[in-house]
């Protein structure tokens, strides 16, 4: 039935061959049933699919008019229109790579699962019968209490990252060009072993949007994983459940940006929120790490000014102020670059392609990967599949760092 499978997800054939690093006739013997799916390939299969393996071996089923019935749940929403093929092929590498970090992590007996307390604890302190906005204020001042990023009175940007992979979630931040998808998260590896993955793409963005993005994100992991396979937000911000985006959004905003963080800046900058300029804002996105637009919303919505002024502190232009402050300014591959105790390899050597769909790999799984390898736990090979590339490729972004001789 894999074949159908397949099409009812609207996943090219060929891609999915390359994906497994199958030959394509091999492949398509396979989905014409001219030899069996071998077991060795199942586990890979059903975490990107989302299937569960047994039903990846049965015959295929008889022809119908809707082949939406055979869609895994997940794939069921990713054929929304305004996802291209491209955008599907991306999220299924992401999905080959939740699998390699289920793998990692089952060999380096380092596995965590603390955002399953931790969400469960955040979503029993909501009230269900609040408005979207108010559950997620209080989500956010859960989340901050219960991590430790409450204790301070400046933007959690730089922590948040850290934070949500200590908790067990998968974070990717990677370039997906063309494309209408600014966010995304879903459960990704085994069935029964699977975790949350949030994705935010990198590509024309900034590292304040991104943090807003992957904080929406991981409002959505809370609230409502449990009853969708898959969110989705567009760059446009149209089309989703008006409710589950309006909690998401209070959870960000409030988790980044609380007013105990505006009083504070107020305070140490003696700032008068009547008389904005770009400078001033500029400042306070460098102390936040939020982006301009956000951070406006957040301080009238806690009535710093009046509403009327909103606007037109949204178009004043403070970039050239911002680059003066902050290095996050910067382009990703700048900002790496100047950071003196980022090793090269984090800056340069991360970005993978696979099947035709390029991925930055997180630093943390790339050191993980390169740590099995040297303590002798993987294969050179395995290491090399792992990081999503051919040895010769390997060997060449990070063959001084592998001291593991075979």
């Amino acid at each position: 039935m894999l074949k159908q499978i397949l099409e009812a997800a609207r996943l090219d054939e060929d891609y999915c061959a390359r994906l497994l690093g199958v030959p394509l006739s091999e492949f398509h013997e396979w989905l014409d049933g001219k030899s069996a799916l071998p077991r060795f390939i199942l586990s890979e299969l059903s975490a990107i699919l989302g299937h569960p393996t047994d039903k990846l071996v049965e015959p295929p089923r008889k022809a119908r008019l809707d082949d939406s019935a055979l869609a895994p749940a997940v794939w069921f929403k990713l054929r929304e229109p305004r996802l291209k093929p491209e955008d599907r092929a991306f999220v299924a590498l992401v999905r080959k790579l939740g699998f390699y970090m289920d793998q990692l992590q089952t060999v380096r007996q380092n596995a965590t699962r603390q955002f399953e307390l931790l969400f469960a604890s955040i979503r029993q302190s909501v009230d269900g019968s609040a408005p979207p906005t108010v559950q997620g204020r209080q989500a956010a001042v859960e989340f901050r209490k219960q991590t430790g990023l409450s204790k301070g009175q400046t933007g959690i940007g730089e922590d948040i990252r850290r934070s949500i992979r200590n908790l067990g979630v998968i974070l990717i931040e990677s370039p997906l060009s063309h494309s209408q998808l600014e966010g995304c998260c879903m459960r990704v590896g085994r069935d029964g072993r699977d975790v949350p993955c949030v994705f935010a793409n990198t590509y024309g963005s900034t590292w304040f949007r991104r943090n807003v993005v992957i904080m929406h994100e991981l409002g959505h992991a809370i609230f409502d994983l449990g009853t969708s396979p898959v969110t989705i937000d567009y760059l446009d911000g149209a089309g989703n459940d008006e409710f589950t985006e309006a909690r998401a959004q209070a959870f960000a905003r409030d988790a980044l940006i609380p007013a105990s963080v505006l009083n504070h800046a107020t305070n140490k900058w003696g700032i008068r929120w009547a008389s904005l300029n770009p400078a001033i804002i500029a400042q306070l996105m460098a102390s936040t790490h939020v982006e301009q637009r956000i951070l406006l919303e957040a301080a009238c919505e806690h009535g710093y000014f009046q509403e009327e002024k909103l606007e037109y502190y949204q178009k004043l232009n403070c970039s050239g102020e911002l680059a003066a402050l902050s290095d996050h300014a910067l382009t990703t591959e700048a900002y790496l670059r100047r950071q003196p105790s980022i090793p090269l390899w984090i800056a340069q050597n991360r970005n993978t392609a696979l099947g035709g769909r390029s991925l930055r790999l997180p630093a943390g799984y790339v050191g993980q990967v390169i740590l099995a390898f040297n303590d002798g736990e993987i294969s050179r090979g395995k290491a090399a599949e792992m990081l999503l590339m051919d040895r010769e490729t390997m060997e060449e972004r990070f063959g001084s760092l592998l001291t593991m001789a075979e």
